[in-house]
């Protein structure tokens, strides 16, 4: 791809960017700054950190196959990122990924953006069901 394709998609992608925005209707203020806001966060954060680790736990107790299945693909996965690096740092990486984010908080980080994801989409399609019913 030649430089002048490459500003072609990216004069596209900013004139994408530019109409998406222009045509967004304008929302009202809302103040983040409140106590009930970072309850709100937080007791989210917890509750979705919570729910991770009771799916772990309920995992080990009746799908232990899912859990090795897991630790050997974040262990092929830190073992490719290892052999793609150059000699001294490939060594290097590759005991740093399993010494100190290992196995379980890869685990645990995958299974709580899994957790905001699925949550998050409820939400969207909770929002555009109650916007619906507004217009009509």
């Amino acid at each position: 791809m030649t430089w002048a394709w490459f500003c072609v998609l990216a004069a596209i992608v900013a004139g994408i960017a530019i109409f998406a925005v222009w045509r967004r209707p304008s929302r009202p203020h809302r103040d983040y700054t409140g106590l009930k806001h970072h309850a709100k966060v937080h007791s989210f954060r917890i509750s979705t950190a919570i729910l991770a680790w009771a799916l772990i736990v309920a995992a080990f107790y009746y799908r232990p196959d899912l859990l090795k299945w897991a630790l050997r693909t974040i262990t092929h996965g830190i073992e490719a990122v290892g052999d793609a690096l150059p000699s001294p740092w490939g060594d290097r990486a590759e005991v740093i990924l399993r010494e100190l984010g290992g196995f379980v908080w890869f685990q645990i980080t995958l299974i709580i953006v899994a957790i905001r994801m699925l949550f998050s989409g409820v939400a969207m399609g909770w929002r555009l069901g109650r916007r619906g019913d507004k217009i009509d």
